[in-house]
């Protein structure tokens, strides 16, 4: 009996020694991860390090003075949950591939035991079993592993670029806000002084009252517009500060710029095929439905090897009454009743699946390619006519600042083409902002910025 307690403390120790990795507890406290939100600056020196280290950013002087698309996104990299949660799936999936590489641990076994005789001495028994992969399972695992994280690496790049892309929506919309709410403002001070003018003129009887209301009614829907659009200019703040990842109060104060927003790139110089082929080879959905069947090609062949079965080498000893007795066994699934045919036809219909999807995704990405450029091509046109509309009304401005000068006209003259004037620019204002995004949209299509200078590429290291 002494033996047989030994030997079950010896098993026993051996086991405990084979826990090489111990569980840590990681509560999470959400008071205190919402205190760290809250709590998140663009002035963190932290942001600045990962900013120089993972992207080569050097700034001049810390904190910036100036914030543009490219620093934001950078920002935003850093900062945003969406790419936490992706970066923790291609931990993920990377960890696959360690799980696909592992091989079968072997079996060990004792078995004691003991006669009815007393005087009998006890029985002694090992045993170990050592499975055997065969037809090249272990691989196809591992290929099977390696796709699959490829793709979730091309996710992470997915998440990246859409982060990328709500920041420039976002910046968009809020210099547009901006600098609609400044335009407002001028036209409600030119539309006092028209409809002032058009009062005097009324009293005077020089006009009917109908235009007296014409103005006043047009007073009025301006300053409603001038109190929706400084409401935009707090919403579309909020929504920048939202896409970064950093509460609103941490916007607050800073400058915001994008130099070159005013003079989009003419369309004419995109061709459909060009952007067609841009889309197909750079979209990063595209790669990661191809990375997708790859992983369901190698799913299929580890199905198909299946059908071999292991094997499962077992030598053992048996101690019997002074008699040491050796034996080797080997052992295998026989098989009889089936040869894996349902795993190897769902993993057949896996693939067909995996291949009708990529297929879906060039088309969807042709499509979404031929429209974005079709769109923008329409926004740019309408800025163009804009742009002339307020060309033309400027000119009308300046004959009647001369005229004015002159004396050869009245102020009511003057301050009429400026209200005109001031009318055509915020309808300029207006087709610029739908023409940057629909640039948006157009570098949504091709996954790619049209100027890759302003935007950097998602960095490799991640924050913290």
């Amino acid at each position: 009996m002494k033996h047989i307690a030994a030997l079950l403390l010896l098993s026993a120790g051996f086991c405990v020694g084979c826990a090489r990795y111990k569980y840590h507890a990681a509560p999470i406290s959400p008071p205190a991860l919402a205190q760290s939100l809250y709590s998140r600056s663009l002035d963190d020196l932290e942001l600045r390090s990962w900013m120089n280290q993972s992207a080569n950013f050097q700034p001049a002087s810390w904190p910036l003075e100036a914030w543009d698309l490219n620093s934001l996104t950078l920002a935003a990299f850093y900062f945003n949950p969406d790419l936490d949660i992706a970066r923790a799936n291609v931990a993920s999936a990377e960890a696959g591939i360690r799980t696909a590489a592992m091989k079968p641990n072997p079996i060990a076994g004792i078995g004691p035991g003991y006669e009815s005789d007393p005087t009998a001495p006890f029985i002694m028994g090992f045993n170990f079993d050592l499975p055997i992969e065969t037809a090249g399972k272990r691989g196809y695992r591992i290929a099977n592993a390696t796709h699959l994280s490829q793709a979730s690496r091309l996710q992470l790049a997915e998440t990246g670029w859409a982060v990328r892309s709500r920041v420039r929506s976002a910046l968009v919309d809020y210099l547009f806000a901006v600098d609609a709410a400044a335009q407002l403002q001028r036209q409600v001070s030119l539309q006092t002084q028209y409809a002032d003018m058009i009062e005097r003129r009324f009293h005077a009887g020089e006009i009917p009252l109908p235009e007296v209301t014409t103005a006043r009614i047009d007073l009025t829907n301006l300053r409603q517009a001038l109190r929706v659009a400084e409401g935009q200019v707090n919403t579309t703040h909020a929504v920048l500060a939202a896409a970064i990842g950093i509460p609103d109060s941490a916007l607050a104060g800073r400058s915001l710029k994008w130099s070159g927003i005013d003079a989009p790139p003419d369309p004419s110089a995109l061709s459909s095929q060009s952007v067609r082929e841009a889309a197909v080879l750079n979209r990063l959905d595209v790669r990661r439905a191809l990375e997708r069947y790859e992983s369901s090609q190698s799913n299929l062949q580890l199905e198909v090897a299946r059908q071999y079965p292991d094997i499962n080498l077992g030598p053992g000893y048996i101690y019997e009454q002074g008699i040491h007795s050796i034996a080797l066994n080997l052992s295998s699934v026989l098989p009889l009743r089936n040869h894996n045919e349902g795993p190897i036809a769902e993993a057949e219909a896996q693939r067909k699946i995996a291949g009708a999807q990529f297929l879906s995704v060039q088309s969807t990405v042709i499509a979404e390619s031929d429209k974005a450029l079709a769109q923008y091509a329409a926004a740019y046109a309408t800025l163009q006519e804009a742009s002339r509309s307020v060309a033309q009304l400027e000119e009308q401005q300046r004959t009647a600042e001369r005229l004015l000068k002159s004396g050869e006209t009245e102020q009511f003259t003057a301050i009429a083409a400026e209200v005109q004037t001031a009318a055509a620019e915020r309808a300029r204002l207006d087709a610029l902002r739908q023409a940057q995004l629909s640039i948006g949209l157009l570098e949504d299509a091709l996954q790619r910025p049209l100027d890759p200078a302003i935007t950097p590429a998602l960095p490799k290291n991640a924050p913290r």
